[in-house]
């Protein structure tokens, strides 16, 4: 089947990629996030009755189903993410062993009768402050692969017509001993929402790749234009958003439509290690309550169309 006749790519936006029409590029708030300066790829109309895709999906990014709402993950808790912390904690590690080896045995082989003992005390400093870099960012990758939360859940609410998710607060590279997480729920309306993609470019340490996101952004009633709160959804996309859209016509088609909280043959997503963030029991209570079991979900995700 060509990519022309394929239901999984009928995106019903056309490129934007230029500068954004309602959010202005400065602002200390954008400064802090990923985003900070990209032009939107695509974006979404803010009047919410008009299809983005000709096609629903959870992009196996749905956590949870509660009676009256959904909980949609974040590109932080993707399995690939959570892989490539976990590989680059081993892999700097390593290198940390090794740069470590290396300054005990240059300050081993110290001899202050060779007129070199200058320039191999200069190795072992040398070896020793790159030793513990290695050693910090190992502990780095560690924190955010296994003692940041496994995803960031933004919870959909169709009877209040919210959208409840965590603020991030960001790690810092230096400061080893805190623990990166999670801060309040804030809680925005879904009518007020606008959906955008953004295309990035990353290192992948062979070569370019070119990736896409997903993201939420809520306009400051007091600073017109400016950005206070972005909320990424789903995963990172590779080369292309089309397949990514997919998920934002699911999440439409239930705010709007009342469209089922999964489609048929879909499954929760499982990945990342740790707990999940827990919302505060108001916005559980105004979900309807707990969250589904996996069975109940596994049966509404049985039901045909």
């Amino acid at each position: 089947m060509s990519r022309e006749n394929n239901p999984d790519y009928d995106i019903r936006l056309p490129p934007w990629n230029a500068p954004d029409p309602q959010f202005g590029l400065a602002g200390k708030n954008r400064k802090k996030t990923l985003l900070a300066g990209k032009a939107p790829w695509r974006i979404a109309p803010r009047e919410k009755h008009e299809p983005v895709h000709g096609k629903a999906s959870s992009c196996d990014s749905l956590l949870s189903v509660h009676p009256n709402a959904i909980v949609v993950g974040a590109p932080a808790g993707t399995t690939e993410i959570a892989f490539m912390m976990g590989l680059y904690t081993i892999l700097i590690g390593f290198a940390a062993c090794m740069f470590g080896w290396g300054a005990v045995e240059s300050i081993m082989d110290l001899d202050p009768s060779k007129s070199d003992h200058v320039l191999n005390a200069s190795i072992s400093i040398i070896s020793t402050l790159a030793a513990l870099f290695f050693l910090v960012a190992a502990i780095f990758f560690f924190r955010v692969g296994f003692l940041t939360p496994r995803d960031l859940p933004v919870l959909f609410n169709r009877q209040t017509r919210e959208v409840s998710f965590f603020a991030v607060i960001p790690m810092k590279f230096w400061k080893f001993w805190q623990r990166a997480g999670v801060g309040e729920v804030k809680t925005y309306r879904w009518d007020d929402a606008h959906a955008r993609s953004y295309r990035l470019n990353e290192m992948t340490g062979e070569a370019a790749r070119t990736t896409y996101l997903l993201a939420l952004l809520w306009d400051d009633p007091k600073q017109p234009g400016q950005c206070p709160q972005i909320a990424t959804i789903g995963y990172k996309g590779w080369w292309e958003d089309e397949l990514l859209w997919r998920l934002y016509e699911h999440i439409r088609r239930y705010m709007e439509e009342g469209g089922p909280p999964i489609q048929p043959g879909e499954s929760l997503r499982r990945s990342g290690t740790g707990a999940l963030p827990q919302f505060p029991a108001q916005v559980i209570a105004a979900a309807g309550g707990p969250a589904l079991s996996e069975d109940a979900v596994h049966r509404l995700a049985s039901v045909r169309e």
